[in-house]
């Protein structure tokens, strides 16, 4: 058996680009990133916020997958985007109110910059001035509920020239990112502003409207062409165990909420927190807060001994919140208690909580790999409480909507059973957007989702197709050159507001960002994965000058012989085999994973057989 390799082709460039791959909406990560190393943030926000209208949201609270899948970190540390993309916006955009005439007008110059295809705003516009796609004239769409997925899609519909009305429970818009995000986490006026963008464009925003109450799904069916449902997770699961119906038991969403919307919600000094979640750290922090603000307003200086503990079944290692939201959490005195479960909440004679037994946990998981968790009764503890938050998961409040009547049928789980590629559900133009369609995953996820919705809607409606069609290409750069040092870089740790002021208040920004000279700085650190090492067969002299000069150690020139490859690789051997034989070949080879984009064996290349060479592919409506 050869070593493996595999001869380059279309969807192994793209590939390469691994940030804009991870990214549910196809963000042209690298491309906003180096336009930042280039001193360009306004060019950044629009490369950012092309295929995202909520792209300076997701500058602060984005789960970031395209960090995890992000090249450099096969180097040292990946690049801090998330962090990059707020600071695209605060430097390029602090003003969001001029994204309204933008997204009207600009048409096909954004698209012209980005290359995230038929995601993109500027694309979408672009083809509808061409008329490659007709504009919509007298239909109308209802969406049921404000967060990131009906936001989304109500965005793409109206550009699209729908007639578009949200209908939003609550008293304001934008779901769980204004309910169930904290304001240390992130600012009002921001999701005020993205709102703004989107109701500009003639979305109909109604508030303190419940459907099922105030009007109901069938009456909504007869008003619109199409209707969306994209409700999310807002309430709390809770842990079946005796007590949980408590006086002090709270489900963690519905004290979030409490907390944004400023509502009473008086809370006791020994919290207990259940969960190990993101969402249960947001739930602890804010519970803190809580506490302080309490403390201020009554200036009972005694209920400075409050204290708050997360108890969570999994291990520190184990543990599904984020590194920072654990030490974050540390720093401001969230005591932790991990590997034990819950198993009674105690009350006293007036049926208030006063405890919580919990028992060690000896498996989570089952044999079969199902979440089943076993305890040990021999080695239990109490930890004393007069509050209890469950933060372990949530799900949707779909008491109200009659979807049986409707046509709407439910999985075996409570959600609605829908096409996972359109997000049609059993009934006549009824879609599904968001976690209710996919589960609970992230934010970017459900603007995804609400995206992909908007579209098969336009599809559904009009009768006519998004056709698109791949252009791909290698344009040669000219004067390739990376900035000095860039390798050698470490990430640029960001910066925090100190502990003592952070928890002083509810909505103090835990996390302040870049300044302009450090996000020039973090943004050099990326290896531009567009751009690509392309040899030239016929030129080149096997002199092994790129081998010798390379700094990563990642060419190699190895006989064809040794060689065993995909079926790109087998077809080329074929024909060259045709003339030679094959312990005549030899070829050079690439670990791909540790090139960091630097020139050297271009420039060392002294018969001009390697040229550096940016990538680029869209998909365009045809």
């Amino acid at each position: 058996m050869g070593l493996k390799v595999e001869v380059p082709d279309l969807p192994y460039w793209r590939e390469q680009i691994k940030c804009q791959n991870a990214c549910p909406v196809h963000t042209d990560a690298r491309g906003y990133i180096r336009a930042i190393a280039d001193s360009n943030f306004e060019q950044a926000y629009l490369i950012a916020r092309g295929p995202n209208p909520l792209a300076s949201i997701c500058g602060r609270i984005c789960g970031a997958p395209c960090e995890t899948a992000c090249r450099r970190g096969n180097v040292d540390q990946s690049i801090s985007i998330r962090a990059l993309k707020r600071s695209a916006q605060e430097e390029g955009y602090p003003n969001l109110g001029r994204l309204v005439d933008l997204v009207k007008t600009v048409g096909s110059s954004i698209g012209d910059r980005v290359c995230a295809g038929l995601d993109d705003v500027g694309h979408l516009l672009g083809s509808l001035e061409e008329k490659k796609i007709q504009k919509v004239k007298g239909l109308s769409v209802g969406i049921v509920g404000s967060g990131p997925a009906g936001l989304s899609a109500a965005h793409d519909l109206a550009l699209m020239g729908f007639s578009v009305v949200i209908y939003e429970m609550e008293a304001v818009a934008a779901g769980m990112l204004y309910l169930g995000v904290p304001a240390y986490r992130l600012p009002r006026e921001i999701i005020n502003a993205e709102v703004a963008v989107i109701r500009a464009l003639g979305v109909d925003i109604q508030t303190h409207c419940t459907i099922g109450k105030d009007v109901s799904l069938e009456q909504l069916r007869n008003r619109h062409q199409a209707v969306i449902i994209a409700v999310g997770l807002k309430k709390s699961r809770t842990v079946p165990i005796a007590g949980n119906t408590a006086e002090g038991v709270f489900g963690g969403v519905e004290f979030l909420r409490s907390m944004a919307l400023k509502e009473p919600h008086r809370i006791g000094k020994q919290i207990v927190v259940i969960g190990g979640g993101n969402v249960a750290y947001d739930v602890a922090r804010s519970a803190l807060r809580r506490q302080q603000m309490d403390i201020v307003g009554t200036l009972r200086r005694e209920a400075a001994s409050a204290e708050v503990t997360l108890c969570c079944l999994e291990t520190r290692d184990q543990m599904l919140a984020d590194e920072i939201e654990i030490l974050e959490g540390e720093e401001e005195g969230v005591k932790r208690v991990n590997g034990y479960g819950p198993q009674q909440i105690l009350t006293d004679e007036q049926n208030k909580v006063k405890g919580v037994l919990f028992h060690k946990v000896v498996s989570i998981f089952d044999e079969k790999k199902r979440f089943n968790p076993k305890f040990d009764p021999a080695d239990s503890l109490v930890l004393k409480a007069d509050t209890v938050l469950m933060a372990i998961g949530q799900m949707a409040d779909l008491s109200l909507l009659q979807l049986e009547k409707n046509g709407i049928q439910l999985t075996e789980r409570g959600t609605i059973t829908s096409n996972v590629a359109s997000g049609e559900t059993s009934a006549h133009n009824v879609f599904v957007a968001g976690d209710l369609a996919h589960g609970p995953k992230l934010m970017i996820d459900a603007i995804a989702s609400g995206k992909t919705v908007a579209r098969s809607i336009y599809q559904k409606l009009t009768g006519q197709q998004l056709p698109f069609e791949a252009l791909e290409l290698h344009i040669p750069i000219q004067g390739y050159g990376r900035e000095m040092g860039y390798e050698k870089l470490r990430r640029q740790a960001l910066e925090v507001a100190p502990v003592e002021q952070r928890i002083s208040k509810h909505d103090v920004l835990v996390e302040r960002g870049f300044t302009r000279s450090q996000a020039l700085l973090e943004a050099s650190r990326c290896l531009d994965c567009g751009v690509n090492t392309i040899f030239d067969g016929n030129r080149c002299i096997l002199c092994g000058g790129c081998v010798d000069v390379c700094p990563q150690i990642c060419l190699k020139l190895v006989p064809a012989s040794e060689l065993d490859g995909n079926k790109g690789f087998v077809e080329l051997t074929d024909l060259i085999k045709d003339k030679k034989q094959s312990d005549e070949l030899t070829a050079i080879i690439k670990d791909e994973q540790k090139c960091i984009r630097c020139a050297l064996c271009a420039i060392r290349c002294p018969v001009d057989a390697i040229s550096m060479e940016r990538f680029t592919f869209r998909e365009c409506i045809g």
